[in-house]
């Protein structure tokens, strides 16, 4: 073990905080404040209906979560366990993506100092990259709740790995490039997006030394295999009148057709910033442009083309209308390494660039903060941060609702079989993941969008199938947020509701409010059909 750590102290290090913070990740799990957040669970809802796609996500979130909670059952641990593994190899593959980068650089002899540290060995720029992963807001939450980001980033640092050494290893056939193939497909069957490193890594061939290799088989053979990976998507949305499609152009805005909204590109432009910290945001597209076309083997080109393109097309799609905060989470890997690559690396007598000692003690504070938001988001109450700025509150009190609705769904059970509905797909899937037996619950349209519970038997099939199976009455438990009137499609569809209204506080403030209402007597429910997606 001793020769280990003098051999490779990088490493060393290396195993130890990643294990270190897996560890304590888990804890958080565990006994932490945060309850699944609606996409979580409506993801575990699915692993009740395993098939080869879905309405608006690929298979692969689904997948994973069923294989996780076949191990460990049905409970948060069993979800969230697999975005802390997840997470520790996409870490592991950080680092392997930047030894692949620089690892044969030699360390100049005019900068070595065997009494200072050595900003050029590779592999500390590669255990700075890898640190700073493990902080930046954006990247640190999905190291715990486990959504569709954290396969997506998992098999986006991997396909850039492997293109990486199939770059080095041109002349040894054509492994590297199956398996790139194999990881991008996987990476869109976890996230659609993932299909931009196809454009970007077209981008990079074509236009550095590497374009000799668009005459060979070898990058196409790589689609082919992505594109094979990805058809159990493709063949489900044949099946299925290509709903995906549509629901991916609606959410894209596609059909609002070419408009301006200028509040919209300045929101998109201050959560990047908010997610990344506004330090690193700056330097980091700093150090992208200064290192394109550094390196012998265009390593600064490659860390371009795969973070510029992708911000660019979410920077121009933001001035058409909203776009989230963590769809252009991938610019910002190769912006990282950019970022530590040129700010860390000793060229100079200076270990850091530009203003020297300014710029370090600018990126300190910007990591400093970067740690604090991180710990600020899975600790807010420690701070009494306001519910109104605390992004977790969506996350807690779920709990709460479920055993609430138990109690009232059991009382309820004892004068008929009970069914459980609601209007919002975040309240369906919470309460089918939060309620005491795990109830199949049902998402009913008053005017809103498609979303996965419509491609599921509906409320009235379940009723029938009751009917024919049992002499019991059938009552219903419809719940909605906020203080809200009951709807009259859902009193048509019951002889009688009476209201009550559940609040869930947490330390004496109101996280959120529910209107329940007690539904006896069901007849038929003749809710709205999806007209947008």
């Amino acid at each position: 073990m001793t020769l280990f750590v003098k051999r490779y102290p990088y490493e060393w290090i290396l195993i130890t905080v990643l294990l270190s913070l897996s560890v304590l990740r888990v804890l958080y799990v565990l006994y932490g404040p945060l309850d699944l957040s609606a996409d979580e669970a409506l993801y575990w809802d699915c692993t009740r209906r395993l098939e080869l796609s879905y309405y608006s996500k690929g298979p692969l979130i689904v997948y994973l979560m069923y294989a996780s909670t076949s191990l460990f059952g049905t409970n948060v641990f069993a979800i969230r366990i697999m975005a802390v593994v997840i997470y520790l190899f996409s870490s592991i593959f950080l680092y392997k993506l930047v030894m692949a980068l620089y690892g044969n650089e030699s360390i100049s002899p005019e900068n070595f100092n065997e009494d200072k540290p050595c900003y050029s060995d590779p592999r500390l720029i590669a255990l700075v990259c890898v640190l700073i992963f493990q902080v930046i807001p954006l990247f640190a939450t999905y190291a715990i709740v486990f959504t569709i980001d954290s396969p997506f980033v998992f098999f986006w640092i991997l396909a850039l790995y492997l293109l990486r050494r199939a770059l080095a290893q041109t002349s040894r056939g054509y492994g590297n490039w199956i398996l790139l193939g194999v990881a991008m497909g996987l990476g869109m069957q976890a996230k659609y997006i993932m299909v931009m490193f196809i454009p970007c890594a077209f981008a990079f061939i074509l236009l550095t030394r590497y374009r000799p290799l668009l005459r060979s088989w070898k990058p196409y053979a790589a689609f082919v295999v992505s594109i094979l990976t990805f058809s159990p998507v493709i063949i489900w949305n044949m099946q299925h009148d290509w709903v995906t499609l549509r629901h991916t152009a609606g959410h894209a805005h596609i059909s609002d057709g070419l408009r301006i909204v200028p509040l919209s590109l300045l929101e998109f432009l201050g959560a990047q910033a908010g997610v990344v910290t506004p330090v690193v945001f700056v330097l980091l597209f700093v150090a992208l442009f200064r290192l394109r076309g550094d390196g012998s083997k265009g390593q600064g080109d490659f860390l371009f083309y795969f973070s510029v393109p992708v911000f660019g097309f979410f920077l121009l799609k933001s001035a058409q209308g909203k776009v989230q905060a963590n769809w252009a989470m991938t610019a910002y890997i190769t912006g990282l390494i950019a970022f530590v690559r040129y700010f860390f690396y000793a060229q100079t007598k200076e270990t850091l660039k530009i203003t020297g000692v300014h710029t370090k003690r600018t990126i300190v504070i910007g990591i400093i903060v970067a740690v604090l938001l991180t710990l600020t988001g899975l600790f807010p109450q420690a701070v009494g941060l306001p519910l109104k700025l605390d992004p977790t509150a969506r996350l807690r009190g779920w709990h709460r609702l479920g055993t609430e609705i138990g109690r009232l769904h059991d009382e309820l059970s004892k004068t008929g079989h009970v069914l459980i509905l609601s209007d919002k797909y975040q309240i369906t899937s919470t309460l089918a993941f939060y309620v005491k037996g795990n109830p199949i619950t049902y998402s009913i349209n008053l005017g809103r969008r498609m979303n996965e519970y419509d491609m599921w038997p509906d409320i009235n099939k379940a009723a029938e199938t009751v009917r024919q199976t049992t002499a019991k009455s059938i009552h219903g438990l419809f719940v909605t947020d906020g203080d809200t009137p009951l709807d009259t499609i859902v009193s048509a569809a019951f002889d009688r509701c009476d209201k009550l209204l559940v609040d869930i506080n947490e330390k004496g403030r109101l996280l959120r409010k529910y209107s329940v209402f007690k539904c006896l007597g069901f007849k038929e429910l003749h809710d709205k059909m999806p007209h947008t997606y």
